[in-house]
């Protein structure tokens, strides 16, 4: 192989630097969605269950969770830092309204280093905390680690929005135009089979997911400037069936409000004619009884917004837009639906995972590496920087140099291999100073 064809190999196999920048970047933010808005520092454990923070399964600690869920314990970003360095983790991303188990009875080997002083050790077991197969290192109906030794493919994984189990994309049971969707990577929130037939009011909604518009080659789906929907039509079509409710339910009120102020003044009038004989009780609780008795309110509250109509869901994960979640009903009957159901995050607007990588990657929008590095050069005295910049191009030149030896041989280069040639650079930077000058 001539030298020029060396080079070329070696020009080819390396990465400039805007590569290694870029990937840095990609690294900071991801570092930053998931790890960002939660504490490095504190045990979590004082503050109870936080609504979303990273969170990681000691399999060092617990080494019974395995095969028994129960014996399973999740730990904050502080502890897995501090108490649990150098054991098994598995990486859970993040989970809602969790508390971290590293100070519990859980945890029999294991002491937190960062609980606050006053506290008793162990403390008892965090009864409210959830734990699925995750905690295990294990995912979707599979039941595989990640990543899946055994595959040779991509694995291209989603995490369910209800139970927070990463489901892998070819295991979900849906229609090839909604694998479309999934895979076109503009769905915002997932929610598996298995949470759409435990609570059922979702399939109410499901006229509101993504899908496909047809099965015609014309595009999937459809993007509107003005409100970002991916189905113009179908929204048009809820919107204009929205708007007929609202009227209707409008015209309702109306007819009531004037019932209901003849009814509420013929109650003024009896309540103050029998206070003036026998009533002791003051304004305030004459004027509670009046709209505690008011036909208005109960039917303010009874007007139920959850589509009523047949949505056609045959079964499988649905795929939602990420304003899904403002299109759930409020009203009394609902609210307590989802409280039965456990389900009441749902209506948190900074309960979802989106919303939670956001805050984070807007606390962790801070210089940097690069940046940092510029800003040091920057601070150091023109005669260093000159110093400073000669000396990497000289590394950068010994370095290629050193890199062609294993192109032309065509050796692998190992993490050795590279420690040696920073060592010889030490060596010679060392020769090159000499024996030291004494003024006299």
């Amino acid at each position: 192989m001539s030298s020029e064809q060396t080079e070329n190999s070696l020009d080819e196999s390396s990465v400039t630097m805007v590569d290694v920048l870029q990937e840095e970047h990609d690294l900071e933010e991801e570092y930053n969605a998931v790890l960002g808005a939660s504490d490095e520092k504190c045990c979590t454990y004082s503050q109870g269950a936080i609504k979303r923070q990273a969170l990681y399964s000691c399999l060092t600690c617990c080494p019974e969770g395995r095969t028994d869920l129960n014996k399973c314990a999740g730990i904050c970003l502080a502890c897995s830092y501090r108490c649990h360095e150098n054991h098994e983790l598995v990486e859970l991303y993040t989970k809602r309204n969790f508390r971290c188990d590293c100070p519990t009875e859980k945890m029999s080997t294991q002491q937190c280093c960062l609980l606050n002083v006053g506290l008793p050790i162990p403390q008892k077991c965090n009864s409210e905390n959830l734990y699925n197969q995750n905690f295990q290192g294990l995912y979707c109906k599979c039941h595989r680690p990640y990543p899946d030794p055994e595959r040779t493919t991509e694995e291209v994984m989603l995490q369910c929005t209800v139970c927070e189990d990463w489901f892998h994309l070819i295991h979900l049971d849906m229609s090839e135009s909604t694998k479309k969707i999934a895979s076109a990577d503009i769905c915002a929130e997932m929610v598996c089979e298995k949470c759409m037939k435990k609570h059922i009011f979702l399939q109410d909604y499901t006229g509101l997911a993504l899908d496909a518009i047809d099965n015609s080659d014309e595009p999937l789906y459809k993007v509107s400037s003005e409100n970002n929907s991916f189905c113009e039509d179908h929204d048009n079509k809820l919107r204009s069936d929205l708007d007929k409710s609202i009227s209707d339910i409008m015209h309702m009120n109306a007819v009531e409000t004037v019932s209901s102020e003849n009814i509420v003044e013929s109650q003024v009038s009896s309540t103050i004619d029998a206070d003036v004989n026998t009533d002791t009780d003051g304004p305030d609780v004459k004027r509670r009884k009046i709209e505690n008795d008011s036909p208005l309110k109960t039917a303010n509250e009874d007007s139920c917004l959850r589509p009523k109509a047949k949505t056609g869901y045959v079964g499988g994960a649905t795929f939602w837009k990420c304003d899904w979640r403002e299109a759930l009903c409020k009203c009394v009957h609902c609210l307590e639906l989802y409280k039965t159901e456990k389900v009441e995050y749902l209506l948190d607007p900074e309960d979802s995972a989106m919303s939670y990588e956001e805050r984070g990657k807007k606390r962790g929008a801070i210089e940097s590496t690069y940046e940092q590095g510029i800003r040091a050069l920057a601070s150091i005295g023109r005669v260093q920087q000159i110093d400073a910049i000669t000396e990497y191009n000289r590394m950068k030149d010994k370095l290629k140099e050193y890199l062609q030896t294993f192109a032309a041989s065509k050796k692998v280069v190992t993490e050795a291999d590279i420690n040696r040639f920073f060592q010889e650079m030490r060596s010679e930077k060392n020769a090159d100073l000499g024996q030291p000058y004494l003024c006299r």
